[in-house]
């Protein structure tokens, strides 16, 4: 593929993935106002606990095996390699889901006498939640790295509808929410259950997983890149989740869970964001990479920085800007605080994403001890600075760390993996940029200051906000090879 080739296929695959994430994300957000509805403060802050558990404990235990085989996943093509890169990849996943299993019931059993019913079938629940989670996780980085677009967007957005729907359906039926939110964590484990059979079937792995075929020098291969990546895992919980547990004891339950249904707001929106265009370009650069062509793997990470920087710039002005008005309208009355921690979030996320990218100059010479390192410094400060400030200024100062510590986190990126391999930043394209989201964010600013405050109004000036940031692009002719690229695809796709 030439160089133009690889920009159209990068720019077709984000232009896929990024319609379907925002539709993902529409969900998402009608998930946490009705979850907001239906479980009080509290009962929401348990939930978020059970989610923020499983995500620390399969990123710690499973993570490594899940960026392994998004890394090496081409790398074994072809019948034989196949069933060796299968075999071993899921045994790994199958010996640990196990041990976590049996070491979950057995303590389950222990502290059963001492526990009410609803909280043993709680626990229950959140262990099955556990292994259906990681297990979704490492098919899906599978599905992604082999471009499988077609059925990753369905995927994802059959497991976000179906999610929100059994929910409803189990709240009424049961009517348990009151005091658990067992309703919430069900549904997750029976989609999750649905999403791994679907996908083991889409990608034949009962063809090519045996035992027989597990192999040593495949697991070395892995453990190789990814052992690092342990202390990385590790560091990046605490740097990304640590503050809830902080908030938890200090504050309570009650002031965690409106924290969290705020924070998942903005890390929602940008979590979308980051995944949708780091799958449509990622692939792409792993394979630039792999013919060993460092310069063009450079321009097309410099690119990808570019798309990243088109999508989410705009989502924070607009997230900053209409915080308060997102808060009061889509959160329960109960959870709403201004705006404050949505504002923070967000912009902690947006440098987050940005690490990502410069990241991957480590992850791609699978050289991840610099990323210990920096996320050691930066987790490090973030839980520091919740320890001190949390139980004197409130779970607010929180949201203020997140963005410290992420900003921390990007500025040791940028500067330690320049040294290996250069992500360049076009003076002119990210001023063109920054200006569309000034005229923008005017443009919001006073739509949303001059309307009555409903959801309907808050949708238009939204559309309108995104129509005026696209038109200053256009005018501006920053995007013109994009639609080039876009109106070509679109003409072959019709043929």
């Amino acid at each position: 593929m030439n160089t133009n080739e690889v920009k159209k296929t990068m720019v077709k695959d984000t232009l896929l993935y990024l319609p379907a994430r925002l539709i993902e994300g529409l969900i998402g957000l009608a998930t946490i106002t009705l979850y907001t509805s239906f479980f009080a403060p509290e009962i929401y802050g348990y939930y978020g606990l059970i989610t923020t558990t499983v995500n620390i404990g399969s990123f710690l235990l499973l993570g490594w095996l899940n960026q392994a085989v998004y890394r090496y996943v081409n790398a074994f093509e072809g019948k034989k390699r196949g069933s060796l890169f299968y075999s071993t990849s899921f045994t790994l996943w199958l010996c640990s889901n196990v041990i976590v299993v049996i070491l979950g019931f057995a303590g389950i059993l222990i502290v059963n006498p001492r526990m009410d019913a609803w909280v043993t079938q709680l626990f229950v629940l959140t262990l099955f939640m556990f292994v259906t989670y990681n297990t979704t996780q490492v098919l899906l980085s599978i599905v992604s790295a082999t471009r499988k677009v077609k059925l990753l967007l369905f995927l994802s957005l059959f497991s976000v509808t179906m999610k929100l729907l059994l929910t409803v359906f189990f709240v009424y039926k049961f009517q348990t929410n009151s005091y658990t939110p067992a309703a919430a964590v069900l549904s997750n484990v029976i989609v999750d259950t649905v999403v791994i059979l679907i996908a083991m079937l889409r990608l034949k792995v009962y063809k090519h997983f045996t035992f027989k075929y597990f192999s040593k020098s495949v697991l070395t291969k892995f453990l190789t890149y990814s052992l690092p990546l342990v202390g990385v895992n590790f560091t990046m919980s605490v740097l990304n989740l640590s503050d809830r547990y902080v908030i938890a004891p200090v504050l309570g339950p009650e002031q965690m869970g409106i924290y969290h249904a705020n924070y998942t707001i903005s890390s929602t929106v940008f979590n979308l964001i980051l995944v949708a265009v780091m799958r449509g370009v990622y692939p792409m650069i792993l394979k630039t990479w792999s013919q060993n062509n460092r310069q063009r793997t450079e321009y097309f990470l410099s690119q990808a920085v570019r798309y990243y920087l088109l999508v989410s710039t705009p989502a924070l002005t607009g997230l900053c800007i209409l915080s308060g008005p997102i808060s009061k309208l889509f959160l329960d009355a109960a959870y709403f605080e201004h705006g404050f921690v949505i504002t923070w979030v967000a912009i902690g996320m947006f440098l987050y994403g940005l690490a990502e990218y410069s990241n991957k100059a480590w992850e791609l010479t699978s050289n991840t001890k610099p990323l210990f390192y920096n996320t050691v410094i930066s987790a490090v400060l973030n839980l520091g600075l919740n320890i001190i400030f949390v139980g004197i200024y409130g779970y607010r100062i929180a949201a203020i760390n997140t963005a410290i510590s992420y900003l921390l986190y990007l500025a040791l990126s940028l500067y330690r993996s320049r040294k290996i391999m250069k992500i360049t930043f076009s003076p002119k394209s990210l001023a063109k940029i920054l200006l569309s989201c000034i005229i923008m964010g005017l443009t919001v600013y006073f739509a949303i200051h001059s309307i009555s405050l409903t959801v309907i109004n808050l949708i238009l000036t939204v559309i309108i906000g995104c129509l005026v940031y696209f038109i200053c692009l256009i005018l501006l002719r920053e995007i013109k090879t994009e639609i080039d690229y876009a109106i070509n695809w679109i003409k072959n796709f019709r043929k």
